[in-house]
């Protein structure tokens, strides 16, 4: 039979062993929620310095659409796609937007990275004139000035526009200059067009009262993928559900974005207060990305979505116009896997 002194003992040792294994439960939780916080949170670094293209991501984070899925997302300014994603490849960051063709000649070098959701699928690149040049189209050009920038995306894929529309570049007075100053050349009037991405030029020389318009590679068939989210391979394998989540997310921030354009402006430019916007112009910017969300093979998809087609033609131009070198499997470029499908 036990004495009171005994039984006193075992309740007080049973209410330690409960006390115990409560706090060693609660902890678990803790430190599981805690764990939980930390893989959600992620970044995602722009092409470039922050621009009215960029708006989707801040509404993204503004609206909740990243928080909806258990998203802490960051969104951080960039240096130029191939810098972005070279530092991406290098473990710097979670994901990128950064510009398609680029990404595929680091691709073909062996980086380490794929795009897993497809955003500018339209070429972006084109020639912007002046309306009051009388350019109207591609032969127009024969015996006007026309800037560009060596080296550049766009200067790149001239001559693959040149052939695929008959014109004679030896006919072109064409005038190198800084990537700053294309569009300056055009409002000044020392030029009657540049080369450059449409969308972006046109607002911008717009804003300075000078009417414009452009002559799009894409409609001549020279299209290749512009703006793409991209994450690193290992990134890819170990988050498969966080980056369904983020495209997802992204794919309707971007909706909301294209009903709610000036909205959007408002939304990035309070999110980057150091920054100067011209909001006007922004919103042009914004308006003008819109066109560029599918290509003609993705045009039943939902945004995002992107086609083996684009990126096999894209690689054939790039390959024999900017000598970069083939991969055997086009899908080492992209993955579906992350975006909804019809």
């Amino acid at each position: 039979m036990k004495t009171l002194e005994t039984l006193r003992r075992s309740n007080e040792m049973n209410r330690f062993t409960g006390w115990s294994i409560a706090v060693l439960a609660i902890g678990a939780v803790l430190l599981g929620s805690a764990a939980a916080r930390a893989d959600d949170k992620m970044t995602i670094r722009m092409d470039w310095v922050t621009g009215g293209y960029h708006a989707p991501f801040y509404v993204g984070v503004k609206r909740g659409y990243y928080k909806q899925q258990g998203l802490d997302v960051t969104v951080l300014p960039g240096n130029g796609s191939a810098n972005v994603a070279q530092a991406l490849a290098n473990g710097n960051g979670d994901l990128a937007a950064v510009d398609g063709g680029t990404m595929m000649q680091l691709v073909s070098k062996g980086l380490p990275v794929k795009a897993v959701m497809g955003l500018f699928q339209r070429n972006p690149n084109g020639v912007v004139y002046r309306i009051d040049s009388g350019i109207k189209k591609p032969g127009d050009l024969v015996g006007k000035t026309v800037a560009l920038s060596n080296g550049d995306a766009p200067s790149a894929l001239l001559p693959a526009f040149a052939k695929a529309t008959g014109l004679d570049l030896t006919k072109v007075n064409i005038v190198n200059t800084t990537p700053a100053a294309k569009n300056a050349s055009v409002i000044a009037g020392n030029a009657q067009a540049d080369v450059t991405f449409a969308f972006q030029g046109i607002a911008l020389i717009e804003a300075q009262g000078v009417p414009a318009a452009s002559l799009d590679y894409a409609d001549y068939g020279v299209n290749v993928p512009g703006l793409a989210v991209i994450a690193r391979l290992d990134y890819i394998k170990e988050h498969p559900d966080t980056l369904k989540k983020f495209v997802k997310a992204t794919h309707e921030a971007v909706e909301w974005t294209s009903k709610h354009p000036q909205e959007a402006i408002d939304i990035m430019i309070e999110m980057n207060p150091g920054q100067k916007f011209t909001a006007k112009t922004e919103v042009a910017v914004l308006e003008g990305s819109f066109k560029l969300l599918h290509s003609k093979h993705t045009e039943d998809q939902p945004i995002g979505v992107m086609s083996k087609q684009d990126w096999t033609e894209a690689q054939d131009l790039l390959a024999q116009y900017v000598g970069m070198t083939k991969i055997d499997d086009v899908d080492r470029y992209f993955t579906n896997e992350f975006a909804a499908e019809k």
